[in-house]
């Protein structure tokens, strides 16, 4: 009765928690330069100098509450109508989107985001904001799982912002990218990306006032499992958002720092910062990352010995994202969900959100395709190497002008190097559309290649494994009608069962397969736990452990992957079938090299000639050896017998 009392009680103060996000009073203040600006508009003495003030306080929206930011934004819109001036018109439409995205109206959010993008592309040359609202654009897609859409818009923000120089707006549009991969679970892309960003400058003031890219180099090597590092960047990331007065990059500094003391086992230390994360968070107000606070709040409890109070905080959030549909923030809602459901050795539902994220992490997949991304990427570099060409020839006419000092051969030297650059253009033109008609022709040469090794590999594969079980039930069926005056029928029908249901499970894994281009270690991880998961109840007697260690999320082929899957599925089956034992130890670990291993502490390997040189085995080794990798088959002290896979 007591802990339903503490449960109850727990729920009770989380909703009046969220509920006091959406309506603490705009009064609150927030930082002496917000309250500086609003004295300033308060007294300016003219419209021109209390539309400077506005500005300057709309531009501090990361720290502000968005009804707040959306009152000011009004104003400027007010005051730009008495001077007609379509530019700062554009401007307060481009603060209020933000706003919007902030309070998690995202489609109205987008839609005001093109309104500006029509005007700022027909009617309004400013370049800078035309880029705040790329990236605004790209915060908008992130919050919708859009993550390879989201990438588009940054690498437009650093395209704009090499142009114009600007190192700030460059930062942006890396660090974007960057969260982009970091949503997607591609940690070493993303931390290639937060890395590009902290080399753009060594301006520290710049760095400094972009609080929120050490914040994400903090999570980039956490996720690696370098702590050290994560620490920090972390510290770096809370001292310059206090300097700074940047709540929105404070906030999620305390929030990471707490999960690296989480994740640290200092437990205790991790309260203090998600104390200040909730009060810091009223004067915001941004439901994304409520949820992701509530995840963060939960995974505390999960490792604190109340997983109860932990299921119930992920629960809540999840239904919180998908009211306000906020995607993005599913995957970690249900990964720690998953971390309670361990926490209280509670196999079967962990075994149901082991699912869960399957299924989330193939909608991503499904939305966000690699051979997409890699496109816009090669676009991008493509574009930037135009650009360098371009500005060269600039700078060569402008050191031109400056040489020769007149007009007569300053006229000449722009009309010899336009013909030239016109020329070289051209001939640059005829270099890539030859490069990308012969890119065209081997990669339409590889795909028929690659389809004929795939339909060759598949077939082998079904004959391999579905054929001999197609072969058992045409056996039994034989047996049945031979059998069938005796009522001796019923061992025969639970091997057909058996049979069929093997032919699914490999029907169902090689589908898997087929509907990907790439698959990364950590989804074969999921749907090899995800099969233990589902036979280990029909072994009661024997104790299954998987330990997973992976910091190096290798990408697989399909064919590889398949294969991986299926050597773990076999050694597994020999072990829990054959080995005699009832303990059985699984790991799946890479960091700089693949290592898989299967253990058990049954009768072990009697003889070399006996036990690893049956078709069986044999199987084990052509899979393992047409994918590069080495496997062994060993006898493991004091009993029992190891089957090792590494790369």
């Amino acid at each position: 009765m007591v802990q339903t009392n503490c449960f109850t009680a727990m729920r009770i103060i989380c909703l009046a928690l969220i509920v006091s996000f959406w309506f603490t009073a705009n009064t609150v203040g927030q930082t002496k330069t917000i309250q500086r600006l609003k004295q300033e508009i308060s007294s300016a003495s003219s419209n021109q100098n209390k539309m400077r003030s506005i500005v300057e306080l709309c531009d501090q929206g990361y720290s502000l509450h968005p009804d707040t930011l959306i009152k000011y934004a009004l104003q400027i819109n007010g005051l730009a109508e008495k001077t007609n001036s379509l530019q700062s018109m554009v401007r307060a439409k481009f603060y209020i989107s933000s706003a919007l995205t902030t309070k998690g109206l995202i489609d109205s959010s987008m839609q005001l985001a093109q309104e500006c993008m029509a005007l700022l592309t027909n009617q309004v040359n400013d370049p800078l904001l035309q880029a705040n609202v790329y990236n605004q654009m790209g915060r908008c897609f992130m919050r919708k799982n859009q993550y390879k859409e989201a990438i588009g818009m940054g690498y437009k923000v650093i395209t704009i912002a090499e142009k114009s120089k600007d190192v700030l707006l460059q930062l942006k549009g890396k660090t974007l990218i960057g969260w982009a991969y970091l949503e997607m679970g591609q940690t070493r892309e993303a931390l290639n990306w937060h890395l590009k960003a902290l080399y753009t400058t060594s301006d520290t003031l710049i760095l400094e006032k972009y609080g929120i890219l050490f914040a994400n180099l903090a999570i980039n090597y956490g996720g690696v499992n370098k702590m050290d590092s994560g620490f920090y960047y972390i510290h770096k990331a809370v001292r310059y958002s206090r300097k700074h007065e940047n709540l929105f990059a404070l906030s999620n500094s305390l929030a990471i720092e707490a999960q690296l003391y989480v994740r640290t086992r200092q437990t205790k230390l991790a309260e203090q910062p998600l104390k200040e994360v909730v009060e810091m968070r009223k004067l915001i107000g941004d439901p994304f990352y409520i949820v992701s606070d509530m995840a963060q709040l939960a995974l505390y409890y999960a490792h604190f010995g109340q997983p109860e109070k932990g299921i119930a905080l992920c629960e809540e959030g999840i239904k919180i994202a998908n009211n306000f549909k906020i995607g993005t923030k599913l995957f970690f809602l249900y990964s720690t969900l998953g971390e309670n459901y361990k926490a209280m050795n509670n196999t079967g539902k962990y075994a149901e959100v082991l699912e869960k994220i399957i299924a989330l992490k193939d909608s991503v997949y499904n939305l966000n395709s690699a051979e997409a991304i890699a496109e816009m990427q090669t676009k991008y570099d493509l574009q930037r190497k135009e650009n360098i060409i371009i500005q060269q020839k600039l700078d060569i006419i402008t050191k031109d002008y400056i040489l020769y000092g007149s007009l007569i051969l300053v006229v000449f030297g722009i009309i010899i190097s336009l013909l030239i650059f016109r020329d070289y253009k051209r001939k640059q033109e005829l270099v890539f559309k030859k490069m990308r008609e012969e890119e065209k022709l081997q990669s339409q040469v590889a795909v028929l290649v690659a389809q004929e090794n795939e339909r060759k590999r598949i077939a082998a594969d079904l004959h391999d494994n579905m054929g001999a079980y197609a072969s058992a039930i045409s056996a039994n069926v034989d047996d049945m009608m031979m059998m069938a005056d005796k009522g001796t029928s019923e061992n025969i029908l639970e091997s057909m069962k058996n049979n069929a249901s093997e032919i699914m499970l490999n029907l169902r894994d090689t589908i898997w397969v087929l509907n990907k281009e790439s698959i990364f270690l950590t989804g074969v991880s999921d749907r090899f736990k995800s099969y233990v998961q589902k036979i280990r109840d029909s072994y009661p007697g024997i104790t299954i452990e998987i330990q997973e260690d992976i910091t190096n999320d290798i990408s697989l082929s399909p064919e590889s992957a398949l294969n991986m899957l299926r050597i773990l599925q076999e050694a597994f089956h020999n072990a829990i079938k054959h080995s005699g034992g009832n303990y059985i130890i699984i790991s799946i670990s890479c960091h700089q090299k693949l290592k898989l291993s299967i253990s058990d502490n049954g009768r072990g390997i009697l003889s070399a000639n006996e036990n690893t040189h049956g078709s069986g085995i044999q199987n084990l080794r052509n899979r393992a050896k047409a994918n590069g990798w080495s496997i062994n088959f060993k006898s493991h002290s004091p009993a029992g017998t190891l089957v090792e896979l590494s790369s």
